[in-house]
């Protein structure tokens, strides 16, 4: 039992070190194609549990991977995993409405003026959620499939979301530092504070995709909520364009409003953190 700990644990630094590694060798071969890099960047972490499967020699079945859709009985899961990204989306919006647009008037939004749109972009959301789920899988097959469960099996589970999720954030930290990810480059105390914000947001996001992968034994709907969350853009239809345009992408209002548009991450995620927290106990 001691033997396979030091072996786990050798199993997570060779993948983290892997993932980490990748990571920052696709982000320097061309700096100015990063949208290309960043497409391989994704697929670093399940780059890095093939590595470290095969260096350690860890055999497995594609149960254990998580691979089998597991479709039956599991409808109403894959159904969340699309909801639940909208969910946290809307509570952003409104914390962004209550502590950041002055006089909000919703008939000023996309979403009063142009409805059609509104609908057609959210179906088209949903619709590619399923077909694009395979660049998220890059991510989820390496977090959720493989370092969370070695970290699980080493450590009680609170900490093994925490220590999952700050992993998965620092694995950002090229893009924060080099290429402002998510908050720009001209705040205070850059770029630890985005470093921050980065670890609260996969700490909780890492908890609902967690959830999600427990519930159905499949990697598949946290591949296909990591989709919709990345490419769903509804805040763009229900905050006007005049409060927008306040935004230069750079300064420190923009990392204020960023980490107000992690609010409904962090909230809906404490959630499910306290869920399968609470399901742990009573295993106990």
């Amino acid at each position: 039992m001691k033997n396979k700990k030091i072996i786990d644990i050798l199993r997570i630094i060779i993948y983290t070190f892997s993932a980490y590694f990748l990571s920052w060798v696709f982000l320097k071969i061309n700096p100015d194609a990063f949208f290309r890099n960043s497409l391989f960047v994704m697929f670093t972490p399940t780059m890095a549990h093939i590595i470290t499967r095969l260096v350690t020699r860890e055999k497995t079945t594609a149960k254990e991977l998580l691979l089998p859709a597991n479709l039956m009985g599991n409808i109403k899961y894959y159904v969340i995993a699309v909801v639940i990204p909208y969910v946290m989306y809307v509570i952003s919006v409104i914390v962004i409405i209550i502590f950041w647009i002055k006089d909000y008037n919703i008939n000023e939004c996309l979403v009063n003026t142009n409805t059609a749109e509104f609908i057609i972009s959210n179906l088209i959301t949903i619709g590619s959620s399923f077909v694009l789920f395979y660049i998220c899988f890059g991510e989820e097959f390496g977090w959720r499939a493989y370092l969370t469960p070695k970290l699980e099996s080493l450590m009680p589970e609170p900490l093994a979301l925490i220590v999952s999720g700050i992993i998965w954030a620092m694995w950002h930290g090229v893009l924060i530092r080099d290429f402002g990810l998510n908050f720009g480059t001209d705040y205070k105390f850059f770029p630890y504070a985005g470093y921050i914000a980065m670890c609260i947001m996969c700490i909780f996001m890492g908890a609902f995709l967690t959830w999600l992968t427990k519930k159905t034994r499949s990697i598949y709907p946290a591949s296909i909520a990591h989709t919709v969350f990345d490419i769903i853009s509804i805040h763009v239809y229900l905050i006007p364009e005049k409060d927008w345009s306040r935004l230069d992408g750079a300064g420190q209002e923009n990392f204020n409003v960023s980490c107000m548009m992690l609010c409904g991450t962090a909230i809906t995620g404490v959630v499910f953190f306290a869920m399968l927290c609470g399901k742990n106990k009573k295993t106990d």
